[in-house]
């Protein structure tokens, strides 16, 4: 699977690349400052910004930015789980290291709105890891809810277990 460099009219370097028959990645070569608080390993680059297009149950689509570099409290993430095989993955992963009564949390989460009047459950989970040694990572249940934080006025989002 060789991938082709595109360039635009405004000389943008591009270049896609299929890694699976539904998984397919779009690098652009364009350099840009890193104006982050985040580091990368000296082998190996780190997330700092994702946009997703997600297809809503209306079937419209809803754009959605992560940013990991930002007060919302999304620091240390280590996984996006976005089906029910990723959270059958997770969930067996706590079920052994921390116990079912927080992998049932987990499971739950998943399953259920997280308010009763949002329009649908989580979209995703978002896993960060502990920032102390022993601790039990944080977990998110994101993009269910009606009414989205745009001012920053709700805080940092609690996790789930």
């Amino acid at each position: 699977m060789s991938a082709q460099p595109q360039k635009s009219a405004t000389k943008l370097k591009t270049e896609e690349r299929r890694v699976s028959k539904d998984i397919n990645l779009v690098y652009d070569f364009t350099e840009k400052p890193n104006r982050t608080q985040l580091k990368a390993h000296d082998d190996r680059a780190v997330v700092a910004k994702l946009r997703a297009d997600l297809v809503l149950p209306n079937n419209k689509i809803l754009t959605v930015d992560i940013d990991f570099d930002s007060t919302s409290g999304y620091h240390n993430n280590t996984m996006l789980v976005m089906d029910d095989f990723g959270v059958e993955m997770l969930v067996t992963a706590f079920a052994v290291k921390y116990g079912q009564p927080f992998a049932d949390k987990i499971s739950n989460a998943w399953a259920e709105k997280q308010h009763q009047n949002d329009p649908r459950k989580p979209t995703y989970l978002l896993v960060q890891k502990p920032t102390v040694e022993g601790n039990m990572p944080k977990i998110f249940a994101v993009c269910g809810d009606r009414e989205h934080d745009k001012d920053g006025t709700k805080g940092t989002p609690q996790s789930i277990v």
